[in-house]
């Protein structure tokens, strides 16, 4: 490990990567809005029932909305300690979507944009159309590969790849058995608590 950190600290990440609150709000709405665009697709040509019936299984929405808020803060708790221990930490720049953040300067309230954006959009297009074609193994792979978070050149970067299949693993369970609301707010919890948590590592 100590031979990668030499290698890693002579990368050049000096540029501005950062973006503005107002972009973020805009990708969050744009990139919601394919989501589901793509969800309306699959469910128009592959899937027989409906698109609001992946609303109507699980349980009642405020035993949903619990399930998710514990799950989600559960599941940062985990992601953190992980994160911030080696071989994990070693890597965390070489992926880009958190260097961008830990860069940034977004209030909480971006945050929660983001996050109400994203826990909706990728979860009704991952959990509500694509899980239960795929099943959720083929779908949390598909998950983490969009993401970017499948690198295999260190122990730091396959942990790392790991850890998010886990992630989207445990949300497709929480989906299957407790309902596409729950899954939504545990991914939109989880991404609130680690958008604060990446933004105060500052990267570099």
């Amino acid at each position: 490990m100590k031979e990668h950190r030499t290698e890693h600290s002579e990368t050049d990440y000096s540029g501005d990567e950062s973006i503005s609150s107002g972009r973020l709000l805009l990708l969050s709405v744009v990139s919601a809005f394919l989501y589901i665009s793509v969800a309306l697709g699959i469910f128009y040509f592959w899937r027989d029932e409906s698109f609001g019936q992946i609303f109507a299984s699980g349980f009642s929405l405020p035993v949903q909305l619990l399930v998710g808020v514990i799950a989600g803060g559960a599941a940062a708790a985990v992601i953190i300690f992980i994160m911030q221990r080696p071989p994990v930490s070693d890597v965390l720049s070489d992926f880009y979507i958190i260097r961008v953040l830990s860069q940034s300067n977004f209030s909480l309230t971006d945050h929660l944009h983001l996050s109400f954006f994203a826990g909706a959009g990728e979860e009704i297009l991952f959990r509500g159309a694509i899980q239960p074609l795929l099943g959720n193994t083929v779908t949390s792979i598909i998950f983490v590969g969009i993401h970017g978070y499948f690198r295999f050149t260190s122990l730091g970067h396959w942990l790392f790849g790991v850890m998010m299949f886990g992630l989207s693993f445990f949300l497709g369970v929480i989906f299957s058995e407790a309902g596409l609301i729950a899954a939504m707010t545990a991914h939109a919890v989880y991404d609130v608590i680690m958008l604060q948590v990446v933004q105060r590592m500052k990267l570099v």
